[in-house]
């Protein structure tokens, strides 16, 4: 594994990047180093054409604690407390917006408590595998904080009274009923999490990165623009990806008879 800093480990694996939130004592909060580390990773990966698919995973007992309040709390006071908390803020921001419009398939393979922002990072990702052992929620309210920009993304993965619910009581859900409420894709033996993720994305990664990467961007499109537009451009995403060479191997092949791929 290398490093890119103390605060992020990052390793790849054939077309499989994984990066490791690597603040263990700490529950991997999200501190400026640790974000800013983060935020060129992905943007590394997201031009690298030897990367397919993303793999975001903690290191030791927890995924993510959310924002780092000891941080916070020695910021709050000085002369420029309001910049420093708008720039901490715009850090968070540019990771949650980051990680829908990557161009590659973001795994989150959730290995313990993934909490207020650690919850919305997993949230943010594409795809969910948490451990049995793992906890999500939104405790932001019990502090007497706002779980704000990661609501954002929750309001888009559950329903509006089940939304309410974590964000209004700031209770924590095993990973079990999580996957009820549609924020987890598969629950998997702690023992076992990183090895499935891995056998999980290699699968991914090995599939047309256009595929994926069109399919991806198409997904929030859709779900976010009105019916009629929403039609009008999978219309031309349809069109597009026909033209690519992958798309006329994979018809060709599907016209021959050969058997298709799992």
């Amino acid at each position: 594994m290398t490093a890119t800093g103390t605060e992020v480990l990052s390793a790849q694996d054939g077309r499989v990047l994984t990066l490791t939130l690597n603040r263990p004592e700490a529950r991997n909060a999200l501190s400026r180093e640790l974000l800013e580390l983060l935020l060129a990773e992905l943007n590394r990966a997201a031009t690298d054409p030897g990367i397919g698919v993303i793999v975001l995973t903690g290191s030791g007992p927890a995924f993510c604690a959310g924002a780092d309040l000891k941080e916070v709390a020695r910021n709050m006071d000085g002369e420029d407390a309001f910049g420093a908390a708008y720039d901490r803020t715009n850090q968070s921001m540019q990771v949650h917006q980051l990680l829908p419009r990557l161009p590659k398939p973001v795994i989150a393979a959730v290995n313990g408590f993934a909490v207020a922002g650690g919850c919305g990072l997993a949230m943010s990702c594409d795809i969910v595998l948490a451990a049995e052992g793992s906890k999500f929620g939104y405790p932001e309210v019990n502090r007497g904080l706002v779980a704000a920009m990661v609501m954002v993304s929750l309001s888009r993965i559950v329903g509006r009274r089940q939304a309410l619910d974590l964000l209004l009581s700031g209770r924590l859900v095993p990973a079990a009923e999580a996957r009820e409420l549609g924020m987890v894709n598969q629950v998997i033996p702690d023992d076992d999490l990183l090895p499935a993720a891995m056998e999980y994305a290699h699968a991914m990664a090995a599939k047309p990165a256009t595929a994926l990467r069109f399919t991806k961007d198409l997904y929030r499109q859709v779900v976010e623009l009105d019916y009629d537009r929403a039609m009008e451009y999978a219309r031309d995403i349809n069109q597009m990806i026909r033209q690519t060479g992958a798309a006329r191997e994979g018809a060709s092949a599907f016209a021959a008879g050969q058997k298709e791929k799992a």
